[in-house]
């Protein structure tokens, strides 16, 4: 009884030593074949969590780099445009300036006149430009509604919002897809500090507005200035304030006129009888600029106002100018970001991998050699086995 027993553990014991070198050889197939060394979880768990973890913060970055190219991708549009913008307002600023010039005959300025039209036209096409998805890129967060609409007085009427579309490009980092069309177009700083000026000159005048500065916002009023003749070479102004006269004083071209909160300041040749009217306007819109170049352009080149009023126009398409080219200055340092986040990501995915690829690649040369091993254990298990299996006692009698 003894004997059997022993005999038949022999026999399991060889037999399971022969299953366990076909399961390793069968590993080594199945790894060589893969080029992986862990082809189930439960070769080795604790890896295999490592490399899941891995493989989510590859999608995560994944993610961010889809939106770091979606971001680039509608920047890079808006830069475009931006650009174009900049060409029509230093044109239009161009062809006010060609205006102004006394040279111009009527027909001239009727030429110019319908210049600036055509180019207020494509300006307002241009801010209403969609993207290859139908979105109004100058719309703010209401993309698929068109932001600029003209009335039949020429007025520019903004519909779109004042907030920006945003992209999550990490875990810590969003960054602004466009620019309303409010902030571009229609919010642009009065090159004349806070007000704007109503002329009505006499003809030998050359009065212009310098700067008008109020330090107490909640002034609204209207203020009117008008100069007169002193009689020693000196000039003597009014100034009211909604209709009501509230100071009357030599005027000094070093100084300006004060009152209150309220600082004035003019250049070029004052003129007896000459009026100034000033309008509260901190900020103002190249569309209206537009239009005013316009309307002024059908006036006579000897209307003393009516050239003030062109010359305030050029130093607004001026001012204009240079807000655009701040905002593309803007949308530039927004593009330069998202490459250096870009660079990161990539730099990150890189280093990701390298892990990934010294608990999950294959040693080939090292597979190789314990493939061998393990065949020459089979082979041995194997004989054994055939060896063990024929035990007889019979062999014996």
């Amino acid at each position: 009884m003894l004997n059997r027993i022993s005999s038949f553990h022999n026999y399991q014991s060889v037999q399971n030593d022969m299953r366990r070198q076909e399961g390793k050889i069968h590993q080594n197939h199945a790894q060589l074949a893969s080029g992986k060394q862990l082809v189930k979880a439960s070769d080795d768990p604790l890896a295999s969590h490592y490399i899941q973890s891995i493989s989510q913060q590859n999608t995560q970055l994944d993610h961010y780099i889809e939106g770091v190219t979606l971001s680039r991708n509608r920047l890079n549009h808006e830069e475009v445009l931006l650009d174009n913008a900049e060409q029509f307002t230093d044109s239009a600023k161009r062809s006010v300036m060609e205006m102004i010039n006394g040279a111009f005959s009527p027909q001239d300025r009727a030429a110019k006149a319908q210049e600036m039209q055509e180019l207020a036209n494509n300006f307002l096409n241009l801010v209403n430009v969609q993207d290859e998805s139908g979105n109004y890129i100058f719309a703010g967060t209401k993309p698929r509604h068109q932001p600029f609409y003209r009335d039949a007085q020429g007025s520019v009427t903004y519909v779109g919002d004042d907030y920006q579309r945003k992209m999550k490009i990490s875990n810590n980092m969003e960054i602004a897809m466009n620019d309303p069309g409010s902030k571009v177009f229609m919010e642009i700083p009065n090159p004349y500090g806070d007000y704007s000026a109503n002329y009505s000159l006499t003809s030998s005048s050359e009065l212009l507005l310098e700067r008008a500065e109020n330090a107490n916002s909640s002034d609204l009023s209207v203020y009117n200035i008008t100069f007169v003749d002193m009689g020693n070479g000196q000039f003597g102004y009014q100034l009211e304030q909604n209709g009501v006269a509230v100071k009357v004083d030599t005027y000094d071209p070093t100084k300006g006129i004060d009152y209150g909160d309220l600082s004035v300041q003019f250049r070029g040749q004052i003129a007896a009888g000459d009026k100034v009217e000033l309008d509260r306007r901190e900020t103002f819109s190249v569309f209206d600029s537009l239009r005013d170049a316009i309307d002024y352009s059908e006036g006579s080149v000897s209307d003393a106002s009516n050239t003030a009023h062109l010359h305030q126009v050029t130093e607004e398409l001026s001012a204009a100018f240079v807000h655009l080219g701040q905002v593309r200055t803007e949308v530039g340092t927004r593009l330069s970001t998202l490459d250096i986040q870009e660079d990161q990501h990539k730099d990150f995915q890189m280093s990701l991998a390298k892990s990934k690829s010294n608990f999950e690649d294959l040693d080939y040369s090292k597979a190789v050699i314990e493939f061998s091993e393990n065949s020459r254990a089979l082979q041995a298990s194997q004989l054994a086995f055939g060896k063990t299996k024929d035990l007889s006692l019979f062999n014996y009698l």
